[in-house]
């Protein structure tokens, strides 16, 4: 795709251009576009006159009869607005699938280089172990320990092994994911890079809220599909009767005649009372619909912003003042154990309090990630665009 270099990583931008397309899933929900245009195509033209022969045998006159379809011209306009409603409701939709396929793709994105991230942790934290538990076996031959002792510290490293073991399989997985959100069909799936850098800020409440309204596609697309659901039932109202007009040629070897007239369709027994209860129906459920998809977009709104304000808050906490402390807690337990001051149970502790700590603001940075990528869908926009505060938002 233009503007996409595989080669230098993909980042979450260039991931969302690959998805919107190549993504199966997308790329089939657009035909849904091409079938309503083909509707309003249908809907703007108006019934095709229908033409009748009958040829002579014996002594009657030949005739020809041309029966022209008035009502059809007449709701015309009304067909056409439902159709033409219906193509800005599909449209309109089909942006919504657009930024919930960028959702997904960044989503799978910031999960992969969260995986990535999560797996060189855990790497590290098994090469810390085994070199304790390499200190450990000479202690314990030099007599400074038991091999009970000895023998915890290797079992912290063999704890610290199946860790790495399920952070590479779960690699495995973000990666197979990552293929399918992108619709990367090799077996290998394209590095990636985070270029988007990570927000530290939550934007007010109602302003999100007050863009999504404007926004959404799908609040936009409940509307249009009010509005046609309106023009229909307008047109089952018309349909109560069918008028028709009518003209018949007879003729004969030497004579020829013509009839003009019409051909109504006398409401008697049918009213088109069930066309119209229908579209009254769908008029009603489309009013519902409508109130629901504005209410749903308030709360997703409300939803990922507590969500990112919450993750942002906490990355901080863990990035300022949990990991610092911990570290320095982890370098002064080793130097205190290698000089033999304290039992390795010390070291334990604060290498499994750091572990625990660093791979903590991994995920928070991830959920943070994660978090403004559901708010940027529940907006319809781009936070980038909106105007920030000076001051972080509680």
């Amino acid at each position: 795709m233009d503007g996409v270099d595989v080669k230098d990583g993909i980042s979450e931008d260039e991931a969302a251009a690959l998805a919107l397309s190549r993504s199966p899933t997308f790329l089939a929900d657009l035909t849904r576009l091409r079938a309503a245009q083909a509707d309003l195509e249908e809907a703007s033209q108006p019934t095709n006159p229908r033409l009748s022969v009958l040829g002579p045998i014996g002594v009657i006159a030949a005739a020809v009869s041309l029966l022209a379809p008035v009502m059809s011209f007449l709701q015309l306009p009304w067909r056409t607005e439902a159709a033409a409603r219906r193509v800005d409701s599909v449209a309109e939709s089909l942006v919504q699938s657009g930024l919930n396929t960028v959702r997904d793709a960044r989503l799978a994105h910031i999960e992969l280089a969260n995986v990535q991230r999560r797996l060189q942790q855990l790497r590290d934290l098994h090469d810390v172990a085994e070199k304790l538990g390499g200190l450990a076996d000479v202690r314990a031959s030099m007599g400074d320990i038991s091999p009970a002792d000895a023998l915890v510290v290797r079992a912290q490293a063999g704890v610290a092994a199946d860790a790495v073991e399920v952070a590479e399989r779960d690699l495995v997985l973000a990666q197979a994911a990552w293929r399918i959100a992108i619709g990367w069909g090799d077996a290998v799936a394209p590095a990636i890079v985070s270029s988007r850098p990570l927000p530290s800020i939550a934007p007010p409440v109602m302003d999100l809220i007050t863009v999504a309204r404007q926004a959404r596609p799908d609040v936009r697309a409940a509307e249009l599909e009010l509005e046609g659901a309106g023009a229909r039932a307008g047109l089952e109202r018309w349909q109560i009767v069918s008028l028709s007009a009518q003209a018949d040629l007879q003729w004969t070897a030497g004579e020829m005649g013509l009839r003009v007239g019409g051909v109504l369709d006398l409401p008697v027994f049918s009213r088109n009372e069930g066309a119209i209860g229908r579209a009254e129906a769908a008029l009603q459920g489309a009013v519902h619909r409508l109130e629901f998809v504005r209410q749903r977009a308030v709360a997703e709104v409300t939803t990922a912003r507590v969500q990112l304000a919450q993750s942002i808050r906490s990355y901080a906490r863990y990035r300022t003042e949990i990991v610092p402390p911990l570290t320095r807690a982890l370098e002064a337990a080793r130097e205190q154990y290698e000089r033999g001051d304290v039992p390795y149970l010390i070291v334990l502790d604060a290498l499994s309090r750091l572990g625990a700590a660093q791979l903590r603001q991994i995920e928070l940075e991830a959920e943070t990630r994660r978090a403004y990528a559901e708010l940027e869908r529940a907006v319809g926009a781009r936070i980038e665009i909106l105007p920030q505060p000076e001051e972080p938002i509680p």
